[in-house]
């Protein structure tokens, strides 16, 4: 009997790792893909990432149910995946703090509220009928052995989405891993042949929609090229022949995002830093940060540049630009191209230039699933206005341009740049006939601008709005002013309502009310801990998808450090430790983090991982110490799970009061689960007296 019992809790341990490696890995590919087909919720994908843990924290409550719903998540799963395609949905993006650059008129447009909480609700209930199972192997273990085992198959599904992404392995391959890994939890009965079908029914619609739209999956974007030939446009080829006759359109999740075409149909406002010189002037080196494609560059070629660093986040639109752009400019040997995030790029450049170029830099995601910061967002700071002015020569420019819809952006730019070089800044606008709504703006600034003959605006900077400028600390260009737009609370107050409703439906009697709540209270404080963390680090090493990947795998690997220390000692004064959390927070909150942006990486990175990584190691150490001695681990994992859900809500607190403030909200949080564990040990049947 000891053998067979040894085996069977060995096939327990396989597949609590094999369902946690799987809800991991639909919610990352849930985020990636239906931001992909949405338009705008790229934007949103934090509620995203939301709904999975609402989901997740309600099927951890469900597991002594005796109902099979993971039954119908085939169904569940086919029928997202094909309304997302056939119905051709955007989120409206016409409200103050998601300012867009581009958009298309085949979707239905639905409002924020209306749509993100449809999404809202079909992913909760997705990962809940697929979490029941997982709050069943949890409980098939002692506490911290389940978490353990739990937090490793966590790991591997970050490493395999990871691989997959590095690899640009399509959409179709992810949700084929999905459907592989769902096989063994399936109830063998007379459904099974029906589930199968709608299983990978949804795996071959996806596929067919890769393969008709001719996508290429970078990291960050579903991308596609359009070929004009005449007034006709079809879908370019996969690695076709370059035409050099040609012109391209770039669509980054089924909007038009860059064009590729011959410097001579360029649209004129590419070549303006260059026609707007004096007889005489010239440049000799530039930076074109977001060079995309490379019509940017290829006009500095034109014109005459000699040296030209070629600084894009996206690699694959790099390779569509090797492949497909018509003037061949990234073969050209005076190019030199940099694939990473250019504020990390330009923080440890020591060169100078004599012209840095803000070509379009707009993005249609988010830097990362924990936040509400945008891919592009530390470009466009005080901070990052304040590195390019380093980075310039004796006579250097510094240009931005793009489209905008509100002229409060222009100003808003402009009165940065004001404000970092201590000069007023051109302002040139140039409509644009093709686009009626949208105005075309070209910030110069530097003090290159004595070698410029372009008219300055008509309005002088002075008049122009002044308004609260964008820092690393509150990164939101797009927002008039530090607050929480109506629209986002309009969006987030139903969402919430329904969590609310959910959870008190569907959880057993005392699993959060008065027992479950120092995991509710750890989880909240936990999730704006992780933001934070996430959102610095991007901030020091650049917001790129893989160290984006890395440091959430890194926080990962520190809860896991935590938690065998946890199940190696036993800590009877968590006050102690509480203090020691309090201490590490407030180290975190007065300690700037221009202390530790040493030159060398590598004391950076000690540096950083020390700080930021000791309050989540302190944090799970005393988890660790709670989650040992519950008597329903999955009862408590779901009061975490919904807790985490309640503290991603709280993020979008950053857009009133800015990241580093999120500590102090950290810290009340943590205080509030030690005021309740003395109270949940007295009375909870989660904690052991």
């Amino acid at each position: 009997m000891v053998p067979m019992r040894f085996a069977h809790l060995r096939s327990n341990a396989l597949k609590l790792v094999l369902i946690s490696h799987l809800v991991f890995l639909l919610e990352l590919a849930y985020i990636r893909w239906l931001s992909a087909y949405i338009l705008y919720l790229g934007y949103f994908t934090n509620l995203v990432l939301l709904a999975a843990l609402l989901g997740i924290g309600a099927g951890s409550l469900l597991a002594a149910r005796s109902s099979q719903l993971l039954r119908w998540l085939p169904a569940l799963l086919f029928g997202l995946i094909g309304s997302t395609l056939f119905t051709r949905t955007q989120v409206n993006p016409e409200f103050e703090g998601l300012v867009f650059f581009t958009s298309t008129q085949e979707s239905l447009r639905l409002s924020p509220a209306v749509l993100l909480s449809i999404v809202f609700v079909a992913v909760s209930v997705t990962f809940t009928f697929l979490a029941q199972d997982l709050g069943r192997y949890l409980t098939k273990f002692p506490p911290l052995k389940a978490y353990t085992l739990n937090i490793v198959g966590s790991l591997t599904g970050i490493a395999s989405f990871t691989l997959m992404s590095f690899l640009a392995w399509p959409a179709w391959t992810w949700f084929l891993a999905i459907a592989v890994l769902l096989l063994p939890f399936l109830p063998r009965d007379r459904l099974l042949r029906i589930n199968l079908t709608f299983l990978f029914g949804a795996v071959l619609i996806v596929a067919a929609s890769d393969r008709s739209l001719r996508n290429t999956w970078s990291p960050y974007y579903r991308l596609n090229l359009l070929v004009f030939e005449g007034r006709q446009a079809r879908l370019a080829e996969p690695h076709s022949d370059r035409d050099e006759g040609a012109g391209y359109l770039l669509l980054a999740n089924g909007a038009g995002h860059q064009d590729l075409t011959a410097v001579s149909v360029s649209k004129p406002f590419y070549a303006l830093p260059y026609a707007s010189l004096n007889p005489g002037e010239s440049f000799e080196e530039a930076l074109i940060v977001g060079a995309g494609g490379g019509n940017d560059v290829a006009v500095a070629l034109a014109n005459g540049v000699d040296r030209v660093h070629a600084v894009e986040i996206d690699p694959q639109i790099i390779a569509m630009g090797k492949t497909y752009h018509p003037a061949d400019p990234y073969h050209d040997p005076r190019v030199e191209i940099h694939v990473e995030d250019a504020r990390s790029f330009m923080e440890r450049s020591n060169r100078e230039y004599d012209l840095i170029v803000f070509a379009l830099p707009d993005s249609l995601v988010l830097a990362t699933s924990m936040s509400s910061l945008r891919l592009e967002s530390f470009l466009f700071t005080q901070e990052a206005f304040e590195a390019a002015q380093r980075m310039l020569s004796e006579d250097g420019l510094f240009v931005l341009y793009n489209y905008y819809r509100s002229d409060w952006l222009v100003s808003k730019l402009a009165s940065m740049a004001e404000e970092v070089f201590g000069q007023a800044p051109i302002v040139y606008r140039l409509p644009d006939p093709e686009y009626d709504e949208l105005e075309f703006a070209v910030v110069f600034v530097g003090p290159g601008i004595r070698k410029l003959s372009v008219p300055r605006a008509e309005q002088p900077i002075s008049q122009l709005q002044r308004l609260p400028p964008a820092t690393d600390n509150w990164p939101f260009l797009y927002l008039r002013e530090p607050s929480i737009p109506l629209e986002y609370a309009l969006a987030l107050v139903p969402m919430l309502v329904f969590s609310v409703l959910y959870i008190s439906k569907l959880s057993p009697p005392g699993a959060i009310t008065g027992t479950g709540w120092p995991f509710f209270f750890m989880g909240a404080a936990f999730m704006l801990l992780e933001a934070r963390s996430i959102v610095q680090f991007l901030l020091l090493f650049g917001a790129t998808w893989l160290v984006n990947a890395l440091v959430f795998f890194a926080i990962l690997l520190v809860v896991l450090l935590a938690t065998w220390i946890a199940s190696r000692w036993r800590f009877t004064r968590l006050w102690v430790l509480y203090l020691l959390l309090l201490a590490a927070l407030a180290l975190n909150f007065f300690l700037p983090l221009q202390r530790i942006l040493f030159e060398s990486l590598i004391l950076r990175y000690l540096a950083a991982t020390t700080l930021m990584f000791a309050p989540i190691f302190l944090a799970n150490l005393i988890y660790g110490a709670l989650f040992r001695d519950v008597q329903q681990a999955n009862l408590a994992f779901g009061a975490n799970l919904l807790g985490t859900m309640a503290g991603g809500a709280l993020e979008y607190l950053a857009l009133a009061v800015g990241y580093h403030n999120l500590i102090i909200l950290a810290g009340l949080l943590y205080f509030l689960a030690f005021r309740s564990v003395h109270r949940a040990r007295r009375t909870s049947p989660l904690v052991a007296a």
